[in-house]
């Protein structure tokens, strides 16, 4: 008996316009987030002490508006509304910064910055979900992630030649920036599409938001399934397994490489991102995403390793690669792990909770690591992130629901 081969749906338009969207938005971020540090610490003579503070305040802004975007989003059924906010707030952020004569205007340019960002990476993942067809969910993404990881590397990149060919002309670069930021919202807006949104309209649904629904909401939340929670506790032991770039480009440095060099650790990392996160996230259709997962617990071990044994920038900088490819493999499996436990009505809601725990997780990690490194020596570091990936591989066997 033959069997009729099901042709595979193609990617949609509104993913590949999210994913330009990702790269314009990743090209303005980086050069935001690079600059921001020099710019306090030369120009307004700050001190690094005052960049760590910054650092925190933005870092934690970021982090409730993750959870906030995502809530608010399947209660007033709009993915597409808030993700342009929180583009208009980034579009203004970069000249709020170019005019900034004092800390004051940095961290309200910051602010503005790391809350559109946060508008937007929770209902941008959740709208993800919703546009992807079930048979090429990894795929989608994949590509989402790749452009992504590629606008930084374009971002880092740029940035590196706009200090070359500009005198350290810090507002001009703000001003610059913005551009790619106005292009991403143009895209957004003519290009892609809220499933979400037309299906509650079709319904022609027409009635206030009450308590009650908030209520509703929150008692959906507990009875998602369990395969969610396991996710949501995958990721978090993940999470505590990685660490901020900044420990890699301190790693880089002790090598004795050219400062100006420095960058391209950077560089190295988002290519390998780029690179194999659409492959993977199209592998995981086929393969299963747990083969996918484990593969990416596999070079996060054997990246710490070669950073551990350091001595060489080519042995670094092999560590640095094989770290971003973890990074293209896991983090796009285990946003589609999570869309596919989620139904498509509390899927921002899921991935708002989804960022809330991999943030705080990061966060806890981050000190451990700085921790473990001032006290006991980086290598140990790196050691204690090879055994902690290893450690979050003991949920996967029970995580064994198929894409949706």
């Amino acid at each position: 008996m033959t069997q009729v081969s099901k042709s595979v749906p193609s990617i949609p338009l509104s993913i590949w316009a999210l994913g330009g969207v990702s790269f314009l938005m990743k090209v303005s971020s980086v050069i935001v987030f690079s600059l921001t540090p020099l710019f306090v610490t030369q120009v307004l003579g700050a001190s690094i002490l005052t960049v760590g503070f910054l650092e925190g305040f933005v870092e934690g802004t970021t982090l409730f508006s993750r959870i906030f975007s995502g809530i608010l989003s399947d209660v007033i059924h709009k993915r597409k509304g808030i993700i342009a906010f929180g583009y208009i707030l980034a579009l203004i952020s970069r000249p709020i910064l170019g005019l900034s004569t004092a800390m004051g205007g940095v961290f309200l340019g910051r602010a503005f910055d790391r809350i559109g960002n946060g508008l937007d990476a929770t209902p941008r993942d959740a709208l993800v979900g919703d546009l992807a067809p079930p048979a090429i969910k990894g795929a989608c993404y994949g590509l989402r992630e790749s452009l992504s990881r590629a606008g930084s590397s374009a971002g880092a990149l740029l940035l590196m030649g706009l200090l070359w060919l500009t005198p350290n002309n810090y507002s001009l670069i703000y001003w610059l920036g913005s551009i790619p930021t106005a292009l991403a919202l143009i895209v957004l807006l003519a290009f892609v599409k809220d499933p979400l949104s037309e299906k509650f309209q079709a319904k022609k649904i027409k009635k206030k938001l009450k308590f009650n629904d908030i209520l509703n909401l929150f008692n959906d939340i507990l009875h998602l399934p369990l395969i969610f929670w396991l996710t949501l506790l995958l990721s978090g032991i993940f999470m505590l397994s990685n660490f901020s770039g900044a420990f890699l480009i301190l790693s880089a440095e002790k090598t004795g490489i050219d400062t100006h060099l420095i960058p391209l650790v950077m560089v190295v990392q988002n290519i390998a991102t780029a690179c194999i996160a659409y492959p993977v996230g199209y592998l995981s259709d086929m393969m299963g995403r747990r083969s996918m997962m484990t593969l990416g617990i596999l070079l996060v071990i054997l990246s710490n390793l070669l950073l551990a044994m350091g001595g060489s920038i080519y042995i670094v900088l092999g560590g640095v690669f094989l770290w971003g490819a973890e990074m293209g493999i896991t983090l796009t499996i285990l946003a589609i792990l999570l869309a596919d436990t989620c139904p498509q009505n509390l899927r921002g809601t899921g991935f708002g909770i989804f960022h809330i725990v991999n943030g705080i997780c990061l966060i806890i990690a981050n000190i451990l690591s700085g921790w473990i490194s001032y006290k006991f020596g980086p290598s140990y570091m790196f050691y204690t992130s090879a055994v902690i990936a290893a450690c979050s591989s003991l949920v996967l066997p029970f995580i064994h629901k198929k894409s949706s």
